[in-house]
């Protein structure tokens, strides 16, 4: 901030003189009459430029610190985008643990139903597996021994048996 006061400040007094540099040498070549005439023509040229000057100026600091302004203002949008990501990474990572807590909560009570329905009977297994949702039957029926599964399946009634055959050929492959 203090550069750009300086250079402005050296800028002005440059023109400043050159413009002083530029009426003395006129004054200094003309007749008086002509001088009087002329230097009040040079002065109020002068004046102009130096107030344009001066507006130049003005204008020139406004757009710095609005500048300024719009740059503070990105740098504290850009922290609170920071925390909301950052927010945000915390959360999916927490939704996956949960995921995965889930995940093997459904294969330890599957392991365990599979256990389950292999001490029953075919004929009693039968009925409650092909009541269950097909995802769940499909759970348990894979982690059953093979022997048992197969005699639960043909327990069952023939479309359910061959829905959940199909269902375990695909989701083996």
């Amino acid at each position: 901030m203090k550069s750009v006061l300086i250079i402005s400040a050296v800028t002005f007094v440059l023109i400043f003189g050159g413009v002083a540099m530029l009426v003395l040498q006129l004054g200094h070549g003309s007749a008086a009459g002509e001088a009087a005439v002329g230097g009040v023509a040079d002065a109020e040229a002068s004046a102009r430029v130096l107030r344009d000057l001066q507006l130049e100026r003005d204008r020139l600091q406004r757009e710095r610190e609005q500048l300024a302004s719009r740059r503070a203002s990105f740098a504290v949008q850009e922290q609170v985008l920071a925390q909301a990501c950052a927010k945000m990474q915390e959360m999916v990572g927490k939704l996956e643990t949960g995921r995965q807590a889930q995940s093997t909560r459904r294969e330890e009570a599957a392991v365990k139903l599979a256990k389950m329905y292999e001490t029953m009977s075919p004929q009693k297994a039968a009925p409650i597996l092909a009541s269950l949702e097909p995802d769940i039957t499909l759970d348990i029926m894979r982690r059953m021994k093979e022997r048992q599964a197969a005699a639960v399946l043909a327990c069952m009634d023939a479309g359910i048996a061959a829905q959940i055959s199909t269902r375990l050929s695909l989701k083996e492959d």
